[in-house]
């Protein structure tokens, strides 16, 4: 084994050795042990109609409205992905094993599990009755687990990081940012392309290919249509913002096989390449970058087989 070698490998145990140490000097060792629980009662998740998250990235209240969740910012209501919702419900209600690492307040405080340093999620039902007060704090020195303790109590616990991941995301991540929901390709009976500053066409579905109407006798490569519908239906914007344009340089409308539509109307870029745009089927206004634009607004040429 080579010097450099040598040297590597006697680093790499130094770090693991050092690491132990601090644990050792942290961690209460004489009173670990693992218990199995759930941080919160799933019979309690029916009851819950407020979540509150305060963590790195600030502050996050999620509401429950006619049993559907929106994200608090300020005196707008802003949908949120309810998968997202029943997977943090999920984590926290799932029965698992926790490790006890420590009961003292000497390593509340060196864990980052005091009440001023630690994340925070909190889950209140009825009249702000608390069903869970759970305090997150720092990362174990692997990084694979974080320390969690319910507030007021003293038991230590260190779990898997996804409870890191939930209070300390940025609210942006809840967001629902979908232009369009509910829907698959076998749906879509029919696509209305318009720009401003290009052509107008039309998609129909026929048989089992497509058709442009303005030139029926253009052959249509049927797996890129469906390949462009597909993008339609899962493109999603990147923000809220408040102001829906004045004026639309695009308008695309899905036709459905019940007979209903879907229309997506963007406006002119500004000056970071940004558009806003509105959806028939949402009361919301999204941002959409230049790229998605270009992606949803394709001329008919790119249907046409080479």
């Amino acid at each position: 084994m080579t010097y450099k070698r040598k040297l590597a490998v006697l680093s790499v145990i130094i770090v693991v050795l050092s690491a132990i140490y601090i644990v050792s000097l942290v961690l209460d060792t004489e009173n670990s042990r693992s218990e199995a629980f759930a941080w919160l009662d799933p019979s309690l998740i029916v009851m819950a109609d407020r979540i509150e998250i305060t963590g790195k990235s600030g502050e996050t209240s999620l509401s429950r409205k006619n049993n559907v969740w929106v994200l608090n910012l300020g005196t707008r209501e802003l949908p949120v992905r309810q998968s997202r919702v029943e997977d943090f419900f999920a984590m926290l209600s799932r029965k698992a094993v926790y490790p006890l690492r420590a009961v003292t307040s000497e390593a509340r405080e060196r864990l980052g599990l005091t009440e001023e340093r630690a994340s925070r999620i909190l889950i209140r039902g009825g009249a702000g009755l608390p069903l869970l007060d759970l305090l997150v704090g720092g990362e174990d020195v692997m990084g694979k687990e974080v320390y969690l303790r319910k507030s007021g109590g003293d038991q230590i616990f260190s779990g898997e990081g996804q409870f890191s991941i939930f209070a300390n995301s940025l609210p942006i991540l809840w967001y629902d940012l979908r232009l369009f929901e509910d829907l698959s390709i076998d749906s879509v009976q029919q696509a209305d392309v318009f720009q401003q500053d290009g052509e107008t066409y039309t998609l129909r579905r026929s048989g089992g290919g497509w058709i442009l109407l303005e030139d029926e006798s253009a052959y249509l490569e049927t797996t890129r249509v469906e390949a462009w519908i597909r993008s339609v239906i899962e493109a999603q914007g990147e923000e809220f913002p408040l102001v829906a344009p004045e004026d639309f340089e695009g308008t695309l409308t899905l036709w459905l096989g019940d007979g209903t539509s879907r229309t997506l109307q963007a406006g002119p870029p500004d000056a970071g390449m940004r558009r806003n745009a509105v959806v028939s089927s949402s009361p919301m206004v999204y941002t959409l970058p230049e790229h998605t634009f270009n992606r949803l607004f394709r001329e008919s040429s790119y249907f046409v087989r080479d």
